[in-house]
């Protein structure tokens, strides 16, 4: 068997034995570990069948850019399936030997989030493939989240403020309760408003979130990526501290101090990417 069911989640749980793939995935391309949560048995042969499809282009794209997300339709219902980038020569080491996968902190961080009461799409499998012995790909599968992003309901002139409310709660609640989110954005916040009229939030792409009692200095920091439209980061922001009971002038100083500095960082980041694509030609 490619895959194999673990019967319990833990972080300990081991990974199925190394079992060579086909001759679409290339040569010296191994399975190094493919783990499916429990309850998942009627997804074990898509599950396994996962990189033979991604290599035929199948399924649904959701998302084409550095990482490519695919839905398809299974036996256990409809699935994602999230292809992490093919790693570098120095993070495959890394990944190998000293830490823990994209897919694999994915698919252990859904539980974790869940068990803290933060909703995310649930956990299904992770994959990992090798070649010549260090990680080469990796897939974390998870059941479909169909609620929308919240970019789209608050990235305006005139933000909604109950849902930048309900948004300033979750980011307080995420920091109180010891998480950062490794790239909190509104893209990664997925929402859905209930008959009474409240806020549902689910929370994607958590693989690189990190699970500490932060500080202040930590919690703003964390922040800064949430949106660039200024008027709604100066809301959340006055929201955010009231819920926190901090100063609200003096954190949303803080907090637009800190945007201001990240997006000079990455206009002389594209501007230095530029320069490097010219001097090529």
């Amino acid at each position: 068997m490619l895959c194999r069911q673990h019967s319990r989640f833990s972080q300990s749980s081991q990974p199925s034995q190394s079992s060579p793939l086909g001759e679409s995935e290339g040569a010296c391309a191994w399975v190094g570990a493919c783990v499916v949560a429990p309850g998942y048995e009627a997804a074990k042969d898509f599950i396994a069948s996962v990189p033979a499809l991604f290599a035929q282009g199948g399924g649904e794209t959701l998302h084409a850019g550095r990482n490519t997300v695919r839905a398809f339709s299974t036996p256990a219902g409809r699935l994602v399936v999230k292809r992490y980038k093919h790693p570098n020569l120095i993070q495959a080491v890394a990944y190998t030997y000293f830490k823990k996968s994209k897919a694999e902190r994915a698919y252990l961080y859904a539980k974790m989030l869940r068990d803290m009461g933060f909703a995310t799409p649930r956990e299904v499998a992770y994959i990992e493939i090798r070649r010549r012995g260090l990680l080469a790909d990796s897939y974390f599968v998870s059941e479909e989240c169909t609620w929308p992003p919240l970019i789209g309901l608050l990235n305006r002139d005139d933000p909604d403020r109950q849902a930048a409310a309900a948004l300033a709660s979750l980011l307080a609640g995420l920091h109180e309760k010891g998480v950062l989110h490794g790239d909190l954005n509104l893209s990664n916040i997925l929402y859905d408003k209930g008959c009474d009229g409240r806020f549902r939030f689910s929370l994607i792409d958590t693989n690189r979130s990190t699970f500490k009692t932060p500080t202040r200095d930590e919690c703003l920091d964390n922040l800064k990526r949430l949106t660039h439209n200024r008027r709604l980061m100066r809301l959340v922001m006055a929201l955010y501290a009231a819920e926190r009971g901090w100063d609200a002038d003096e954190t949303v100083a803080d907090a637009m101090a800190r945007l201001d500095k990240f997006e000079r960082k990455c206009a002389a980041k594209q501007r230095m990417k530029g320069l490097a694509k010219g001097g090529r030609k």
